[in-house]
């Protein structure tokens, strides 16, 4: 159990916005957001979910479309990546908020995803590119399981799991033509996501990738309508 000392008591900053985080977990964060009276709220949408608990202070609140006016004892509940603010602060506001997980968790994720990916994505191409798939196979842990569906022609699912099966699927079938990103990778439930786009009849497919100590846990491809052959990625 832990006492979290001056949660929800309003503290001035200059005259603007003043935030001050008081618990970090790695599944949640606990912080109080205060306004002054007449302040400007110009917050940017979060990457987690939030808990807004007003403690203090009279405002609007606009999200989602809507607006509610708010004082203490408000809850208040918005969805990651949702715009909204408080507005018209008639009374110095000051309102406990949770992030879930913990503040900026999932942004760092998706950088760390980003860079992965990216890096993966230049390996493969190269194998590709020399034909030495023994680089990219590094990237794969030896229990990692290879998963392939929706395989052209026939719709066909392939898995292969552990270092001989995977090697040796790339063996039998290597692939014969590179990619491209066709989007941001996106973090959620442990898994980063990616579409992406072949070069040669530009056919797309999804990348979803588990990543464990900086290695390939599980590599899923999902194929989409394509004309090409291969079914390695």
């Amino acid at each position: 159990m832990k006492i979290i000392d001056g949660a929800g008591s309003f503290t001035k900053g200059s005259g603007a916005p003043h935030w001050v985080e008081q618990l970090r977990v790695p599944d949640l964060s606990v912080g109080t957001y205060s306004i002054p009276a007449g302040g400007i709220d110009d917050q940017r949408p979060h990457t987690e979910d939030e808990i807004y608990v007003v403690t203090t202070g009279r405002a609007t609140f606009e999200g989602g479309g809507k607006q509610v006016a708010v004082g203490p004892g408000s809850v208040l509940y918005v969805p990651a990546g949702e715009v909204h603010r408080f507005t018209d602060v008639s009374e110095d506001l000051a309102t406990v908020v949770i992030f879930a997980p913990a503040e900026e968790t999932r942004s760092g994720q998706a950088r760390a995803g980003t860079t992965f990916v990216t890096q993966y994505i230049a390996t493969f191409n190269a194998a590709v590119a020399t034909g030495d798939y023994a680089p990219l196979l590094r990237w794969f842990s030896d229990d990692a399981v290879l998963r392939f569906e929706n395989v052209p022609p026939a719709a066909a699912t392939l898995e292969f799991a552990g270092r001989q099966a995977y090697t040796a699927a790339y063996a039998d079938n290597p692939p014969d033509d590179q990619i491209d990103l066709a989007g941001e990778p996106r973090v959620e439930g442990g898994h980063v996501t990616v579409a992406f786009a072949w070069r040669r009849d530009r056919s797309p497919g999804v990348l979803d990738f588990v990543i464990a100590d900086g290695m390939v846990a599980s590599l899923t491809v999902r194929f989409g309508q394509m004309s090409r052959s291969s079914t390695s990625a």
